[in-house]
């Protein structure tokens, strides 16, 4: 994931596109802008997370075999290696070339050592109101593994001391295809609210399908 923070800032550096920036991120793109504002925030004003991983969620993996808490895979002392601008790209995926269960532990304990990493950003959290289960996962298992992911998408919007969490309840993972409305909207918010400097709890409620 640092890899891909590090290309899309060179990218915008040799495009000349100029910040300050909103990032918005869905799914695990949520991390991504998460991770560019870490490193890059002197730049980044805003952001909108849709339907967002979280570093401590549980996920279904082909690697390991069903559903896991992936940060709990990391290997101790296992490093990440630093972003690189040259050399080879992969061309199949190679297991020991994958840090993403490290890199999710790194997220967990940053946060852990800072709660609020975002500070008074304008932030917008979308949350799906629609969780199919997924083929293969029993009743029982959806029933355990539903009410936390919902929780934890919500737990996202404790990252920034200036944020609101927003239910679509008509929408899917998929928020930005089934209500593009919505995420519209919150990226519209959070941009007023970068610009003028009013918090967003001062604004009014943006309405979801």
């Amino acid at each position: 994931m640092r890899q891909e923070v590090f290309e899309l800032h060179a990218l915008l550096e040799a495009a000349k596109i100029p910040g300050p920036f909103v990032l918005v991120g869905q799914s695990i793109g949520g991390l991504l802008v998460r991770l560019y504002t870490e490193k890059y925030g002197s730049n980044v004003v805003g952001l909108v997370l849709v339907d967002p991983t979280h570093e401590s969620g549980v996920l279904g993996s082909v690697r390991y075999g069903g559903w896991v808490r992936l940060r709990e895979k990391a290997a101790a002392g296992r490093v990440v290696p630093e972003p690189r601008r040259e050399g080879r790209a992969s061309s199949e995926y190679k297991p020991e070339d994958d840090y993403v269960a490290e890199e999710f532990q790194q997220m967990y304990l940053s946060r852990k050592a800072n709660p609020e990493p975002l500070g008074k950003r304008p932030l917008i959290v979308l949350g799906a109101g629609k969780r199919p289960q997924p083929p293969g996962t029993s009743d029982e298992k959806w029933k355990e593994l539903r009410p936390e992911r919902d929780e934890l998408v919500r737990d996202l919007a404790h990252l920034s001391r200036n944020s609101k969490f927003i239910l679509g309840p008509s929408s899917g993972h998929a928020i930005h295809n089934d209500d593009p409305e919505l995420v519209a909207s919150a990226i519209k918010e959070v941009l007023e609210a970068a610009s003028t400097g009013v918090p967003l709890g001062a604004r009014g409620k943006i309405r979801a399908k």
